[in-house]
């Protein structure tokens, strides 16, 4: 009892306090009500993603237009790459064969050449764009044009080689209408015949060079075929000439191998004939220092030999130096092989152009080091025999 008399009394004043509270609070004056009443309604307009996907798809169209405008449309190669790309993706290939249009070039207007025909009895319906009437064709007899021809041009060939006609040289006559040309060389002429060394087989002289020219000039303004045909003299007169000169040769081979027996026989010289040239071998033991192009003394009188022997020949004389395949070292004049062999065979040229009549414009001086070996290098024996002079004479 004495619980529940507590708990009424803690009521009333809870209660007494909230009537003081709310004496105590000022009166706030309430808006008036508003009218009541329906609004208009509102229109439809599109939601606000639409628009923002309006402008991007705008600017995506003006980005396409601009990188168009950059693209070369004559240029068929990018769409031809796009295409073929696209067919190797998805497995599809075809070629297809891309022609050019022509460029306004007439193949008949360039090739065209006018023709004089004769008539026929065929009958060919053409247009005549002129108005004039054409003129009669006077019908000729076509059995002896040719040999006219022909003729007339042998004249003017017998004009032009009038000179060579007389010396013999050249022989003009017609062989089923075509002039044949023949051009002799006079062996028998002194003047003409070279049999001292001085044209090699196989060549031909100026004079006959120059006849040829004329002829390829003379068929530019003939209208027949011309033939040529090269005739070296008589063959019995030629044959002669030609054993006179083996005989002379095995004669000038005989008489070096005797001057130059006791170099032979002690192994400094080899003497060999290759065909109308004899060629002479002096080994480099003894004749120079190592790395130097100095003849020694005791090489001296072996060259003085050779000199002598080689003064009676008419041909000319090829000075050529070999050396083995070791490199210079610790030279201060020779870069190489090759300026120690040229050296030495310049050498042993002044060498003959001081001690006997040789002229100067017979004798050619060569090096070729280590290039044409008669021997292995990979002995000394064999670098012994590679390291030498060569002389060879033109008989």
């Amino acid at each position: 009892m004495a619980e529940e008399q507590v708990n009424s009394d803690e009521l009333e004043v809870d209660e007494s306090i909230e009537e003081e509270l709310e004496e105590a609070e000022p009166s706030i004056p309430r808006p008036p009500d508003e009218v009541k009443g329906t609004c208009p309604a509102c229109p439809s307009m599109a939601p606000a993603w639409m628009a923002t996907f309006a402008d991007m798809a705008t600017l995506l169209m003006a980005f396409f237009v601009l990188i168009l405008s950059f693209v070369e449309m004559e240029t068929p190669s990018i769409f031809k790459e796009v295409s073929g790309s696209m067919s190797n993706s998805f497995g599809v290939q075809r070629e297809v064969p891309s022609v050019e249009p022509p460029m306004a070039q007439n193949i008949i207007a360039q090739n065209f050449k006018t023709s004089k025909v004769d008539p026929s009895i065929i009958v060919n319906v053409q247009e005549d764009t002129q108005s004039e009437d054409p003129q009669d064709v006077e019908l000729k007899s076509t059995a002896n044009i040719g040999t006219e021809t022909t003729n007339s041009d042998l004249e003017k060939l017998k004009e032009a080689f009038k000179k060579e006609i007389a010396k013999g040289k050249v022989e003009l006559n017609t062989v089923d209408g075509k002039l044949v040309v023949n051009v002799t060389e006079d062996l028998t002429d002194d003047s003409e015949s070279k049999t001292d060394g001085e044209r090699s087989k196989g060549q031909i002289d100026q004079d006959t060079l120059e006849i040829y020219a004329r002829i390829a000039e003379a068929q530019s303004y003939i209208e027949s075929e011309i033939e040529v045909k090269f005739n070296q003299g008589d063959s019995d007169e030629q044959e002669l000439k030609l054993q006179e000169q083996e005989t002379r040769i095995n004669d000038q081979f005989k008489k070096i191998r005797a001057d130059l027996k006791s170099q032979i026989d002690q192994g400094l010289a080899k003497v060999e004939k290759m065909g109308d040239q004899i060629l002479i071998q002096l080994s480099a033991q003894g004749s120079f220092q190592s790395g130097y192009a100095q003849l020694r003394t005791n090489f001296l009188p072996t060259l003085a030999e050779v000199a002598e022997t080689i003064s009676s020949s008419r041909g000319k004389i090829t000075v050529s130096g070999h050396t083995d395949n070791i490199p210079m070292a610790f030279s201060e004049r020779f870069n190489s092989n090759w300026d120690l062999s040229a050296a030495r065979a310049a050498a042993v040229a002044d060498y003959f152009m001081a001690s006997a009549p040789i002229d100067s414009d017979r004798i050619n001086v060569l090096g070729f080091a280590d290039t044409q070996p008669v021997a292995s290098n990979d002995t000394s024996d064999g670098r012994s025999q590679n390291r030498r002079i060569e002389i060879l004479i033109d008989s």
